[in-house]
């Protein structure tokens, strides 16, 4: 798989046959990268780095992604669907390249994340990956 900096790629993956060979696309694209809330020891979680974060440094991020954005970043009933975009954020703020697992998220939270985080990744000029094995 090509990527290209500041694109939003979505790989859908109902079986699992596509996801060794994603995380070998994006180990291969770039030597500062980043895998969020796979099932996997040695990737990020969602609630672990959270809990890292102070409440100022939370209200500060959101700040800046809603000012990325041109909306208010909350989402309605949401909490940990905001976590993923909290750190998610943050993590693309450090690497080239993140990939982000959707699980234990909406459909709807999911689109909110691909529509923001499109905005997001040209800002920055990052590459975000959003595997779905819904």
């Amino acid at each position: 798989m090509h990527f290209e900096k500041g694109k939003v790629y979505l790989v859908n993956d109902i079986n699992s046959g596509k996801l060794r060979h994603m995380k070998g696309d994006v180990k291969n694209h770039s030597d500062i990268f980043a895998f969020l809330n796979f099932p996997d020891s040695d990737c990020l979680k969602v609630d672990f780095c959270y809990e890292k974060l102070k409440k100022r440094n939370i209200k500060e991020l959101r700040k800046e992604v809603s000012s990325i954005i041109g909306e208010d970043f909350a989402l309605e009933d949401a909490e940990y669907s905001e976590k993923v975009m909290i750190i998610l954020f943050l993590l693309l703020k450090e690497n080239d390249i993140v990939a982000v697992n959707t699980a234990g998220m909406s459909f709807y939270s999911i689109n909110c994340l691909k529509e923001r985080f499109t905005k997001i990744t040209a800002f920055l000029n990052r590459i975000l990956v959003v595997y779905n094995d819904k």
